[in-house]
């Protein structure tokens, strides 16, 4: 299967990012309900996320995890999907900047 990575830099306390990591995820979530189904989130002892979902037909999963200089997502996507990667790539990026600003 295709792979996709991003990674997003921040100068805050790791605490603080994953605090509003997790409130940004139930917000998307929500906001998402209509096109996003069959949603797993999985925060393991060290606050990294694991993660799957199916939308438009396709199922993504990946891992997020926070150290203390940025937030790295990387995952699968299914190989219909890989036309698909830049854009979704680039939009999770804008939404890990906008979920931690």
């Amino acid at each position: 299967m295709p792979k996709f990575n991003v990674d997003v830099t921040h100068n805050q306390n790791r605490d603080e990012v994953i605090k509003k990591l997790r409130s940004f995820m139930q917000s998307a979530l929500q906001d998402a309900a209509e096109t996003v189904s069959e949603v797993e989130e999985t925060w393991d002892e060290n606050d990294n996320l694991n993660f799957a979902f199916s939308a438009m037909g396709f199922r993504v999963s990946g891992k997020m995890v926070t150290d203390d200089e940025k937030i790295t997502v990387g995952g699968e996507l299914p190989f219909a999907a890989l036309p698909f990667r830049g854009a979704l790539e680039k939009q999770l990026a804008g939404k890990l900047n906008e979920a931690i600003a």
